[in-house]
């Protein structure tokens, strides 16, 4: 199945009809990775998108829905059976603070897992959140093997120049946004970033029983594509199929051989 649009990160199940949205999104030719924030999330919508093929869904415990350690609990008993994990990652950003230990935790346990479960042909996708703690997840993906065993996504990265070239020294890709490339340092980076690690993503909708339709994925994706192209100063259909083949080479392996549920 080839798509012409990738969304890297987009939270499928906040939409209002997340059915509705992932079938109008096929028909644009529309992929995505749906990021889930917390275990609960993913069984609930499941089984309404286990058909649509253009939909890879990941089981996550997003940062800010951790308070303590134990929260990830019930993803670890799943990980094993599972190939795309997200949203996880930290925030060290003022207001999630108090329960930074509780994060840490949390991640490092999850990235333990992944890497001790990943498959060596078809390796876990990971997609990561890392608000003020850029040097800490890539603490983490090290210490834990993940970013070696696994395929690691930095989801809206905005750490420091040396933060980025340390990330590509260890593989992770980034999966980039219009929000992001909003500042400067956004458009830079999408300059910058090595080619084959060039993602594009959404994280729409912003809030969960949300009206927003397929067709704000797709605009928001092509408005992505024209600021990288003139960020990298090539044409947006050099974007779409750089973009294109990054994306099938790191989320549509699992599409047409699934692994076995264990959850």
């Amino acid at each position: 199945m080839e798509f012409r649009l990738w969304d890297a990160h987009c939270h499928i199940g906040w939409f209002a009809d997340p059915v509705t949205v992932a079938r109008e999104a096929a028909k644009m030719g529309l992929g995505m990775l749906g990021v889930t924030v917390v275990p609960r999330e993913f069984l609930a919508i499941r089984p309404a998108l286990r058909d649509e093929k253009n939909v890879m869904l990941a089981a996550g415990l997003h940062p800010w829905w951790v308070q303590d350690a134990a929260d990830c609990d019930e993803l670890l008993d799943a990980i094993s059976g599972l190939h795309f994990i997200g949203e996880i990652g930290l925030d060290a950003s003022p207001r999630h603070l108090e329960s930074w230990d509780a994060q840490l935790a949390a991640f490092e346990r999850i990235c333990t897992a992944c890497a001790d479960t990943s498959n060596g042909t078809a390796p876990k996708v990971l997609s990561i959140h890392a608000v003020r703690s850029a040097s800490t997840v890539l603490d983490v993906l090290e210490r834990t093997s993940a970013a070696e065993r696994c395929r690691c996504a930095l989801h809206w990265f905005s750490g420091s120049s040396e933060e980025l070239w340390r990330a590509v020294d260890l593989g992770c890709l980034f999966s980039l946004g219009e929000r992001s490339l909003a500042t400067r340092r956004g458009r830079e980076y999408a300059r910058i970033i090595p080619t084959d690690r060039l993602l594009t993503e959404t994280d729409l909708p912003e809030h969960e029983a949300s009206p927003a339709t397929a067709s704000d994925i797709a605009s928001s994706l092509e408005r992505t594509v024209s600021a990288i192209a003139a960020a990298r100063g090539i044409s947006a259909d050099d974007v779409h199929h750089l973009v294109a083949s990054n994306s099938e080479a790191l989320l549509a392996q699992s599409v047409h051989n699934p692994p076995a549920p264990s959850w």
